[in-house]
């Protein structure tokens, strides 16, 4: 999608307003549009760009450039596919990448947590990939349930005319209309699933990996 916008649709905090007051570093959450650097918050110290290759080819970065960018794909390039094909619902697909994709997640929360500085987390549309990791992190946290859904749904306001374009060129409208839910109950379904299997966000990171001082560090 181009656009000749100077501002990112679908940026923000991670967590909401107030979230990271207390933190030592901001989060940020981001879709990629070709924007001006000025676009961006001032004084990135990491942009951790999730999305795969030729996603990064078609639509450059425009901090590409900067020391502080970083490619971290989500998807685990050695898996044929990105989520199994009974994971129809968003809720299932986001469970699926849990499991399958473990190895881009552990790898996108390190380059946070060893970052001293801001940070900008960012994928296409900044809801599916991002959102994953930007509920990991709220709930790592201690956000409440209800405020990470309401971080995940906030960001349809900001998609409107990116979806709407996709669902004029889309082949499959079925499919495109699952891909473009946007409610609180898809990833506080996510986050439930998540306590009950692995008991806690804190449990599932220690799962796919993450050091107790790396976890600290987030």
């Amino acid at each position: 999608m181009t656009t000749t916008s100077n501002t990112l649709t679908n940026l923000r905090e991670v967590g909401g307003p107030g979230l990271q007051t207390s933190h030592r570093r901001t989060v940020y959450r981001a879709n990629t549009e070709p924007v001006p650097p000025s676009a961006y918050p001032p004084g990135l110290a990491a942009v951790v760009d999730l999305r795969r290759d030729d996603e990064r080819e078609a639509v450059p970065h425009p901090l590409a450039s900067s020391p502080a960018y970083r490619s971290v794909p989500l998807f685990d390039p050695s898996s044929a596919i990105e989520s199994a094909e009974d994971a129809v619902q968003l809720e299932d697909q986001y469970t699926d990448w849990l499991d399958r994709h473990r190895s881009g997640i552990a790898a996108a929360l390190r380059a946070i947590a060893a970052t001293d500085g801001d940070v900008l987390v960012c994928c296409a549309a900044g809801k599916d990939r991002t959102g994953i990791v930007s509920a990991l992190l709220a709930r790592h946290w201690g956000a409440a349930s209800d405020v990470v859904g309401a971080d995940y749904a906030a960001s349809a306001a900001g998609l409107v005319e990116r979806f709407a374009a996709e669902r004029a060129a889309s082949s499959d409208p079925e499919a495109t209309a699952i891909g473009h839910r946007c409610v609180p109950e898809i990833m506080t379904t996510v986050i439930e699933r998540v306590e009950h299997r692995w008991g806690s966000v804190d449990g599932y990171l220690r799962g796919i990996g993450l050091s107790e001082d790396e976890i600290t560090s987030l």
